[in-house]
């Protein structure tokens, strides 16, 4: 995969909606104000382990979830990224998520 510099705005917003799984890790992440394991986000999505990897491994590389590790490995919504930024205010705006956590 290209490096997000490298990316167009097109590119980067199909990667990061190209997906339900995409748009539902990206909701449960927007709903929390702290990182989160793969677990957590398995019982708020209800998706497969295996296919919340492989979607936050995307995220991560467009720069969308910050992957950090505490005593495991933990995700959070990157808040200082433009794009993501946009996606929550949308979010809000249809009603898809009930507030954006500061």
């Amino acid at each position: 995969m290209h490096k997000v510099k490298e990316m167009t705005s097109k590119q980067i917003i199909e990667i990061g909606l190209g997906s339900i799984g995409k748009v539902k890790i990206m909701r449960a992440l927007a709903e929390e104000n702290k990182m989160v394991t793969v677990y957590i986000l398995h019982k708020k999505t209800h998706l497969k382990r295996e296919d919340i990897k492989r979607n936050l491994d995307d995220l991560v590389k467009i720069g969308w979830v910050r992957k950090g590790k505490l005593a495991n490995i933990m995700y959070s919504i990157n808040k200082e990224n433009e794009y993501t930024t946009r996606l929550l205010v949308f979010f809000g705006d249809v009603g898809y998520i009930d507030h954006v956590q500061n």
